[in-house]
C-alpha cells in the first residue's frame, strides 16, 4: 500500500465517525476542526516543508469534512394519510380519521375533527406535535434518544417510547391522557410542576379549574377518551362554576384560625420519621407517578404522625400527591403542617399551593389570602407570577371587573411578556 492510500484510511475512519455525530456534537467539531486548521496554517509558515502528495491530500480531507460538518441538519420526514397537511398543520375531516407515519415506526392517529401541528422535525429524535382540539392516539417508537413532545394548550406531554390517548378540549381547557404503555411526564400550568403518568393510569388537567389528577384507568372504563371526544365534537358541557369563574355571590368564610395564613411558629422540625432505608423516598414515588403508593404508605405510619414529624421533604411529596388524587382534605393539612414547621424554607411556596387548592373548589376568598401571603413572604420568588395571576382572578370574581383592573395592571408592570398577561390586558383596558 502507498504512503497516499494508507493516509486515506485514517480519513475514512474520520469521516465515518462524523457521519455519527449529533448537532451538538457537530457544532463542537467545528470549532475544533477551525482551531486545528489555525494550527496548522501557523505550523506550515514555519517549516515550510510541506510533501508533495500530502498537500492534495490535507485539502480533500479539509473540504470533504468542512462539507460534512456544515451541512444541514436533516429533517424528520413523515407521511399524512386521510387528511389534508399544509406545511406540518394537519386538518383532518369530520367523517374519518387520518395517520401520520414517522420513518423510526411511530405512528399517531389523530380521530375526525382533530387539528394539530408538527413542529420542530430538525433533529430526526423526535417531533414536538401541538394539539389544537381533538383526540390522537400515539405509538413511539424508543430509539435510545427519542424526544418527542405533545403540546396542548399550557401543557407538555414528554415522551420517549410509549403508547397512549391523548384529548384535548380546547372549549374547557381540559386534557386527559390513558398511558397503555411506557411513561409520560406531563407538565402542566406554571407552578404546577411535572407530573409522571404510567401504564393504567389516566391523567386529568383542567387549566381552568386549576386542578391535575392521576388515576388508574381501570377506575373508569375503557371508553372515556371516545365519550370525551364526541363531547369535544358536538360541544364541551358547560363547566362547573367554580371553573368558570362564577362563584357564589357570597364569598366562603376567611381562613379560620388553625388555617391562619400566617407562618404559627419559626421553623423548629421534630425529629424525622423515617422510611426503612430500602424503599424509595416520597419524593422518587412521586417522580415515578406512585401518588397512590405515598398516600397509603403515610396512612401506614399514621397520618397525624407523620403531619407532625415526617421532614420538609415527605410533607411536600404527600402534599404533591395528595393532590394529584384528589385527597385535597390531606393535601390541605400537609401544606399547612409545611407552614407550621418549615416556615422560613417552604412556607410561601406551600402558601401559594393552598391558595391554588382553594380556588379549585371555588373558595375565592381563601384563594385570594393565600395568594397574597404567598406575595407578601416572597415577592419575587419562583411562584410570585403566579400568584399575582391568582389574586387578580379571585379579585375578579369577589369585587369585579374595576377591582381586578388594579391587579391586572400591576401584573402587566411587573411581568409584561408573562403567561396571563393576554388576560391581564382585557382586564385592564378601560371598560
Amino acid at each position: 500500500m502507498s504512503d497516499p492510500e494508507r493516509q486515506l484510511d485514517p480519513l475514512a475512519a474520520l469521516l465515518q465517525r462524523a457521519a455519527q455525530l449529533s448537532e451538538p456534537e457537530r457544532v463542537e467539531a467545528r470549532a475544533a476542526f477551525l482551531r486545528r486548521v489555525d494550527e496548522e496554517q501557523a505550523r506550515a509558515s514555519k517549516t515550510r516543508v510541506v510533501a508533495r502528495w500530502a498537500a492534495p491530500l490535507a485539502l480533500a480531507a479539509s473540504v470533504l469534512l468542512a462539507l460534512f460538518l456544515w451541512l444541514p441538519e436533516r429533517g424528520l420526514g413523515y407521511v399524512v394519510e386521510g387528511a389534508e397537511d399544509e406545511s406540518g398543520y394537519v386538518r383532518v375531516p369530520a367523517d374519518h380519521q387520518a395517520a401520520i407515519t414517522f420513518p423510526d415506526r411511530t405512528r399517531i392517529r389523530a380521530a375526525a375533527g382533530a387539528r394539530l401541528r408538527i413542529d420542530e422535525t430538525r433533529n430526526e429524535s423526535g417531533a414536538r406535535i401541538s394539539v389544537e382540539r381533538g383526540r390522537v392516539e400515539a405509538e413511539i417508537t424508543h430509539t435510545g434518544h427519542s424526544d418527542w413532545r405533545f403540546v396542548a394548550g399550557p401543557f407538555v406531554v414528554r415522551v420517549t417510547g410509549t403508547r397512549f390517548e391523548l384529548l384535548w378540549d380546547a372549549e374547557r381547557e381540559r386534557l386527559e391522557v390513558i398511558l397503555h404503555e411506557g411513561s409520560v411526564e406531563v407538565e402542566g400550568y406554571a407552578g404546577s410542576g411535572a407530573v409522571s403518568v404510567r401504564a393504567g393510569q389516566r391523567f386529568v388537567g383542567d387549566a381552568q379549574a386549576r386542578t391535575l389528577l392521576v388515576s388508574d384507568t381501570a377506575a373508569h372504563g375503557s371508553d372515556t377518551a371516545a365519550h370525551d371526544s364526541d363531547t369535544a365534537a358536538h360541544g364541551a358541557e358547560p363547566a362547573p362554576p367554580a371553573a368558570q369563574g362564577q362563584a357564589a355571590e357570597v364569598a366562603p368564610a376567611p381562613p379560620e384560625a388553625a388555617a391562619s395564613p400566617e407562618p404559627s411558629s419559626p421553623e423548629a422540625p421534630a425529629p424525622l420519621v423515617a422510611p426503612p432505608s430500602n424503599k424509595p423516598s416520597w419524593a422518587k414515588l412521586v417522580s415515578q407517578g406512585e401518588f397512590r403508593r405515598v398516600v397509603q404508605e403515610a396512612a401506614a405510619r399514621g397520618t397525624q404522625d407523620c403531619l407532625a414529624s415526617c421532614d420538609a421533604a415527605d410533607l411536600n411529596a404527600l402534599a404533591d400527591a395528595a393532590r394529584y388524587v384528589g385527597q385535597n382534605e390531606l393535601a390541605e393539612q400537609a401544606l399547612l403542617a409545611l407552614r407550621a414547621r418549615y416556615a422560613k424554607t417552604a412556607g410561601s411556596r406551600a402558601a401559594f399551593l393552598l391558595g391554588r387548592l382553594h380556588e379549585s373548589r371555588g373558595a375565592a376568598a381563601r384563594a385570594r389570602t393565600w395568594y397574597e401571603t404567598a406575595l407578601r413572604e416572597a415577592p419575587s420568588g419562583a411562584f410570585a407570577a403566579e400568584a399575582l395571576a391568582g389574586k387578580m382572578r379571585a379579585v375578579q370574581i369577589l369585587e369585579g371587573p374595576a377591582a381586578a383592573r388594579v391587579v391586572a395592571q400591576e401584573y402587566l408592570r411587573l411581568y409584561p411578556s408573562g403567561v396571563h398577561a393576554k388576560t391581564a390586558r382585557q382586564l385592564a383596558a378601560p371598560p
